[in-house]
């Protein structure tokens, strides 16, 4: 018996980062159908797809950004396995070395509202796309991503930083409305300094090295840590938990 036996997961930007170990954990943990969500990688989610063993899977493309393409995705998924019972969504917008580290009062407008589109508005277009569905079999949970960041603040990355604030706003806020009327159970993980072929780009291997030392684990996390908190929240082991910002990031923020 798996935590997730007979459940149909969508990953929401399923084809990098913390998708492929959080696919692979919920194969192995019984989940019977997996959908990849991919935006432009599509070799590597037909990769990811072809790797995961012991369910059924397929790719979805859409750009997360627009409502009608996500809502698309959404029922494509329903129509293909008749229900969704958990939703995973890392997607967020791509940074650069030197997006990342401009200083925050020299961004223009379009550099600020670009993970607002993406992660922001990406995460409230998967709630929105998937409320009626769950509603009518019963329920669903929903996990977003924000970053610990978000909880201390940080001049780097600074739209990302802010984007990813208002999703743990977000959750704070709708979840109450989508576990009485919708008994969707909405959530987020707060990942910190994470061991990802993204996040690597965004430093040096030296500034790489100082973060590492100073995060209290003395690493980075590992994607497959951030999906057994997936795995946590998407299984019957948070029955009891609404509307929480789970922080997996080895120690940098403590509440």
């Amino acid at each position: 018996m798996g935590l997730l036996d007979n459940k149909y997961v969508l990953i929401g930007g399923g084809s990098s980062g913390m998708g492929p170990a959080t696919a692979s954990l919920f194969a192995k943990e019984g989940a019977k159908g997996i959908g990849i969500h991919y935006a432009s990688s599509q070799n590597k989610a037909e990769e990811i797809a072809r790797n995961i063993t012991g369910t059924e899977s397929f790719i979805l493309k859409a750009d997360v950004s627009n409502y009608d393409e996500v809502q698309a995705m959404v029922d494509n998924f329903v129509s293909r396995w008749k229900r969704i019972d958990v939703i995973v969504d890392y997607a967020g917008a791509p940074a650069t070395i030197e997006s990342w580290s401009k200083n925050a009062l020299d961004l223009d407008d379009n550099e600020c509202l670009k993970p607002f589109m993406v992660d922001f508005l990406g995460s409230f277009h998967f709630i929105r796309a998937a409320k009626d569905h769950m509603k009518r079999q019963g329920g669903g949970k929903i996990i977003l991503t924000s970053s610990s960041p978000t909880i201390r603040g940080d001049p780097e990355g600074f739209a990302y930083t802010v984007a990813k604030g208002g999703i743990r706003m977000m959750v704070k806020s709708l979840a109450p409305l989508l576990m009485k009327d919708y008994n969707v159970y909405l959530h987020d993980i707060a990942p910190g300094t994470t061991e990802t072929p993204a996040n690597r780009r965004n430093y040096t291997d030296e500034r790489w090295k100082e973060l590492s030392r100073e995060i209290p684990l003395g690493r980075a996390v590992y994607p497959e840590e951030i999906a057994r908190v997936a795995l946590f929240l998407a299984s019957d082991l948070s029955s009891g938990v609404v509307g929480q910002t789970i922080v997996t990031d080895g120690g940098e923020v403590r509440l």
